[in-house]
């Protein structure tokens, strides 16, 4: 094991039982990112003015138009997406 690795097994018998979950949920998103890493239309997306889609009316989303997925939450604080696993 190299010392990286090392050092975070060594973080990790210090982090408290409570916390231990949300580190897997991190390290998850990780390797997700890893295998999916983004397109240049996603790039495109992210870097495009969305500052009139309060123009548009709410979509009304129809019986199974939406399928069960991950259940996400956006940290506002951080500006990053946390996947519940």
């Amino acid at each position: 094991m190299n010392a990286i690795k090392n050092e975070i097994v060594q973080r990790l018998e210090i982090i408290p039982d409570d916390k231990l979950r949300e580190v897997l949920s991190f390290l998850n998103y990780l390797v997700w990112q890893t295998e999916n890493p983004r397109t240049q239309e996603d790039a495109d997306w992210l870097e495009s003015d969305l500052s009139g889609l309060d123009s548009y009316e709410p979509y009304e989303w129809q019986e199974g138009e939406l399928q069960e997925g991950l259940p996400v939450q956006f940290i506002a604080e951080t500006g990053k997406i946390k996947i519940d696993v």
